[in-house]
């Protein structure tokens, strides 16, 4: 009964472990929240050039991409292990003790503001974004 017990328990902890996306994965995420949110082209030409102008459109169209990437929830904020998941990649395991994983964390806050949600992803992609902008592109840069 024991093996049973210890056997259920590494599934479940394995079946929520996060699973690196892909470029294609952010591809199809880009276009998802684009036609979901109805971006106008010339803010898709500055998103695809990392470049995210502080307004309503684009905080929303932020959140949509970091919640579709398992990043970001609307309930509960910023999955910090996650982010630095996807940046070490599905070759390793993120070393939560480091800078880069305090870097992240710096980024993130439990919206004391009261932000709305758009505004709290916003807020905390684009400094995380900023803070670590080479680590993210080599994440999702194409395959070699």
């Amino acid at each position: 009964m024991k093996l049973f017990v210890v056997l259920c328990t590494l599934f479940v902890l394995n079946a929520s472990a996060y699973v690196v996306k892909s470029r294609d994965d952010l591809l199809q995420f880009r276009n998802e929240c684009v036609s979901e949110l109805e971006i106008p082209e010339n803010l898709v030409e500055q998103y695809k050039k990392w470049q995210y102008p502080n307004d309503s459109v684009t905080q929303c169209y932020l959140k949509c991409v970091f919640v579709k990437f398992g990043f970001f929830d609307t309930a509960s904020g910023f999955n910090v292990e996650n982010i630095h998941q996807q940046l070490v990649g599905s070759q390793g395991e993120a070393n939560h003790d480091d800078a880069v994983h305090a870097t992240i964390e710096s980024c993130v806050d439990n919206n004391e503001q009261g932000s709305n949600a758009c505004e709290w992803a916003y807020r905390g992609a684009t400094c995380f974004i900023k803070n670590n902008l080479q680590l993210v592109q080599r994440s999702v840069a194409p395959s070699a």
